[in-house]
């Protein structure tokens, strides 16, 4: 239950391909549980729910009281829209262009860039409607929307613009700001190293980019010693890896060191 006198919060991340769960101290920042259910393959909907409520069962520590409960859902049914053309009477026609929806589908919002953009999503309504029963109260966001926050704040004042990737499990998202302003975001579906690297490359191209000189920072699961990484090493010049900022001594900093997501999910 929730209960603004706890001293911690709950971040849940919700996907088809698999669940975490992270527990912070509110007054240290400290992460004190995390838990990161990976599944074999992408699974249905009603699937993601059994799974969900079954980490509850065998997790005791979710059962907790805390002061906040945030959901974050992860699929490809989101968009960018500027607020100042934003209908929310008209939230699901955002998304017909490139998301597979159905005139029923549930149409979630979230503001973003101190509410100059609206990033309207399809969140798993399944999900939302078992957690808000479990705990009555709880804020759920879209994974991007804090992507592009985080891009956004570490771009603020960059002379020289990167670009950013977020690799995870079987996608990756794309982002690019130049002078504050976000000029693209995407996510691609992806299978092996040479579907990461094209994706890039088209990237740069379409932006009219020079790999040679354009800065790429990574985050999500990455390492100087994954073949995604030495695949983009061999074409792109200027790499780094993303600093999540997370305590040296944390025993879930080899983990997180470069997760941009759900360090920034509270």
């Amino acid at each position: 239950r929730i209960d603004l006198t706890s001293n911690i919060k709950l971040s849940i991340h919700i996907s088809l391909n698999g669940l975490s769960f992270c527990i912070i101290e509110e007054n240290t920042n400290k992460i004190v549980f995390l838990k990161k259910d990976i599944f074999s393959k992408k699974i249905t909907t009603n699937e993601l729910l059994k799974s969900l409520k079954k980490s509850f069962k065998d997790n005791p520590k979710l059962n907790d009281v805390f002061s906040s409960v945030k959901v974050i859902h992860y699929n490809n049914l989101s968009t960018v829209v500027p607020e100042v053309i934003f209908d929310k009477n008209n939230a699901l026609s955002y998304l017909k262009f490139n998301s597979k929806i159905l005139q029923n589908d549930y149409v979630a919002n979230d503001l973003i860039f101190n509410n100059e953009c609206v990033n309207v999503y399809i969140p798993y309504v399944n999900i939302n409607n078992f957690i808000f029963k479990k705990f009555d109260s709880f804020i759920y966001n879209h994974y991007s929307s804090i992507i592009l926050e985080q891009v956004k704040l570490n771009e603020k004042n960059s002379i020289n613009p990167s670009l950013y990737l977020n690799i995870n499990i079987n996608h990756i998202e794309l982002t690019y700001f130049k002078e504050n302003k976000l000029v693209f975001y995407n996510t691609f579906e992806f299978v092996s190293k040479e579907d990461v690297i094209y994706y890039i490359l088209f990237t740069i191209d379409q932006l009219k980019l020079n790999p040679e000189e354009t800065p790429l920072v990574i985050s999500g699961n990455i390492s100087k010693d994954d073949e995604n990484y030495k695949i983009i090493y061999k074409y792109i010049r200027h790499i780094s890896i993303f600093n999540s900022k997370i305590d040296n001594n944390s025993k879930y900093y080899n983990e997180l060191k470069s997760d941009i997501i759900l360090t920034n999910s509270f």
